[in-house]
């Protein structure tokens, strides 16, 4: 018995020493990073580029910190035969944070996608006053990231034509609207942060610095920021739904799908898109009811709560249902923003 005992413990190590040496089958995510000169900005734009590989490069991880788990992905790995559909990824969470959607980043990725991610410069506590123009800064940002992978000489043999799509949350989802063509009108704006039913998530920090949105200049915002190479748009949770232009809405020919985190009497007002989808033609509005505003940033470490609440930051950043995890959360949205694009790309 003990000779049999411990040969099938041998085969048993065995097994799993195969298992482990062996690649794995699913498809890894490569990565690059280059430089982007934005028009509007002083200095170039970096951008993180996802994609497809058959392997190779250096595995590294992507966001990872005290709080934050990080995401795995291959640096400089060949990108894979084909052509694959592009999206422009932006997440405005943290203030511009650019770790926050490597999950999103990834499970694209892997599943066939081209996904470019600029991002934008990360604004300190007292640079509330930069802060304003990021409305129109972020999608010009995000048109130059996709001019500069088609003249790239080895990304633009891989793009798929009339396969390009823009993903967005929160500023960014503000963005993915403008680029489908949604305008904000000016006066609405300035006046998002007057009185007790302001909408701006940036108000408080905003009256902090002494920005006052009435004396800026907004004249920027009377340039359109539509790009006609936008076949589809996502917006998970964007931010100023309620100052863009009726008319604007109206005019958005391609398919937009908008997806609201948490229920109508959990969703802040500043957040809360439902009313899109009665003026955008083509527009589909979704809801995730047991999410909550914080769930689209990455997934926290078993320690991040602690970590943001002895730091003086609110805990609520890595609370997510009761019922969920994040992780089952972020799959559940992974999966509709893939089957919004998939579907909107068989169309083409």
């Amino acid at each position: 018995m003990k000779f049999y005992a411990r040969f099938i413990m041998v085969v048993v190590v065995f097994l799993l020493f195969t298992a482990c040496a062996q690649p794995s089958s699913s498809p890894a995510a490569g990565l690059r990073t280059i430089e982007v000169a934005a028009p509007d900005r002083d200095t170039p734009i970096s951008v993180s580029v996802w994609y497809p590989t058959i392997g190779g490069g250096s595995r590294t991880e992507v966001g990872g910190n005290k709080v934050f788990q990080g995401v795995p992905a291959h640096q400089a790995a060949g990108i894979a035969a084909g052509e694959f559909p592009v999206v422009l990824l932006t997440h405005g969470g943290l203030r511009a944070n650019p770790t926050m959607s490597g999950w999103i980043a990834s499970y694209l990725a892997t599943r066939g996608f081209i996904v470019a991610q600029p991002h934008s410069p990360q604004l300190g506590p007292d640079e509330a006053p930069a802060a304003v123009a990021e409305p129109w800064l972020r999608p010009a940002d995000l048109s130059a990231t996709l001019t500069a992978l088609e003249q790239d000489a080895v990304l633009n043999t891989h793009i798929k034509q009339d396969s390009i799509g823009v993903v967005g949350f929160l500023l960014g989802g503000t963005s993915a609207l403008t680029l489908a063509g949604a305008e904000i009108d000016p006066d609405g704006y300035a006046q998002m942060c007057d009185g007790e039913a302001a909408i701006g998530l940036d108000c408080i920090w905003f009256a902090k610095n002494g920005v006052d949105l009435h004396e800026a200049d907004l004249s920027s915002l009377e340039h359109a920021a539509y790009d006609s190479r936008i076949k589809v748009a996502i917006a998970v949770d964007p931010e100023l739904s309620t100052v863009f232009t009726p008319a604007s809405l109206s005019h958005i020919s391609i398919p937009v799908t908008i997806i609201n985190l948490g229920r109508p009497d959990t969703i802040l007002p500043g957040l809360n898109a439902s009313a899109l989808e009665g003026l955008i033609r083509d527009a589909n509005y979704k809801t995730v009811p047991d999410a909550t505003q914080f769930s689209s940033f990455s997934e926290c470490t078993s320690k991040g709560a602690f970590i943001l609440q002895s730091e003086g930051d609110s805990e609520a950043i890595c609370t997510d249902s009761s019922e969920r995890s994040r992780a089952e959360i972020h799959q559940q949205l992974a999966e509709m923003i893939e089957n919004a694009l998939a579907q909107s790309f068989s169309n083409n």
